[in-house]
């Protein structure tokens, strides 16, 4: 009972640390701005934080539960969303996805992780592609004699996950960044920190993330921006459950629901809900919901996975998440497996 108690306070103490860093993190508005006379109005940092492709959510499983993965995070999936339930990996598995995303731009992703022990080590990539513009200058409006401009990202991030108990894992990842805009790039490092917290009642499960966690960025544009105008990294902090509403885990059916709270250091604070019901242990479906978004609310999902023996198998998963009629909502592919 003393152990599980320790073990309880350790997690709550990492938590607060995470809030209090999250939290702490805010930002005055620009020079020359002043906020609005309106009471309903407020700032919230929008656009305060750079290398917001971070800020997309890759794997299909993930989005088409509403993004609500956080405390579920019980496969290759996790890479992106929770380093510490990559405890939760048995042998060596890996994932490729695709996401076409909005006005023409799409993203790319890999990951592999293995594990050793109670120690599990991923290696994971994400590229995004912004698609490509012509250059426009006054004497040629429509770009027809310019060059034509490319933008994008790349992300490489390495992570590692410890498995402290039967029921406590942490995690920790670093990322190297790369945005590139025309001939101009920019590189910066940031970190994850997470906890997955497996609490003994039924099935139920906490999680905790700090993702994104690095140094502001110093931005130089003469004429736009003022002097030592600083851009910081879209850091997100996550507070989340899940359990199994129906049956247990591993079974032939049974139904996980999981609910998750979020803080963006450059928006309003936002919740995702979703569930997952595996049938035969080889079909699932996936809804959900994200809560406080501009764009992107509900979702859909579905997955085909087939064990082929031998602690080997394979899956695709498939995601669609509804983005109104402003923009074509995006599809998003991934294919898993074990070996």
């Amino acid at each position: 009972m003393k152990r599980m108690i320790t073990l309880g306070i350790s997690i709550l103490v990492v938590g607060v640390l995470f809030a209090d860093i999250a939290i702490a993190q805010t930002y005055q508005l620009p020079d020359g701005l002043r906020p609005g006379r309106q009471r309903e109005l407020s700032y919230h940092g929008t656009g305060r934080a750079n290398f917001t492709a971070l800020k997309v959510g890759q794997s299909a499983r993930a989005s088409g539960m509403g993004s609500a993965f956080t405390a579920i995070a019980d496969d290759i999936s996790a890479v992106f969303w929770n380093p510490a339930g990559l405890t939760q990996v048995e042998r060596i598995e890996y994932a490729v996805g695709y996401t076409d995303w909005l006005v023409e731009s799409r993203f790319f992703s890999g990951a592999m992780a293995w594990r050793r022990g109670v120690q599990t080590f991923a290696l994971s990539m994400i590229q995004f592609d912004g698609g490509t513009s012509l250059e426009t200058t006054p004497l040629d409006p429509t770009g027809e004699f310019g060059r034509t401009i490319k933008a994008g990202d790349i992300f490489v991030k390495v992570d590692y996950a410890y498995k402290m108990t039967d029921k406590l894992s942490l995690g920790a990842s670093a990322k190297w960044i790369q945005e590139t805009l025309d001939l101009d790039k920019i590189n910066s490092v940031s970190f994850d920190f997470s906890t997955l917290f497996y609490t003994g009642f039924g099935s139920s499960r906490i999680a905790m993330t700090l993702r994104n966690y690095g140094r502001d960025q110093e931005l130089v544009v003469p004429g736009s921006l003022p002097n030592n105008t600083r851009i910081a990294q879209p850091l997100i902090y996550t507070i989340a459950m899940a359990m199994e509403a129906y049956g247990r885990k591993g079974d032939q059916n049974y139904l996980t629901v999981a609910g998750e709270l979020t803080h963006h250091i450059d928006d309003r604070e936002r919740y995702h809900i979703g569930a997952e019901l595996w049938m035969a242990n080889m079909l699932a479906l996936r809804a959900g919901y994200r809560g406080r978004y501009d764009l992107g609310d509900w979702s859909l999902g579905a997955g085909i996975h087939r064990d082929l023996g031998g602690g080997r198998r394979i899956g695709v998963d498939f995601a669609y998440v509804n983005f109104g009629a402003l923009f074509d909502s995006p599809i998003r592919l991934s294919l898993v497996g074990a070996f």
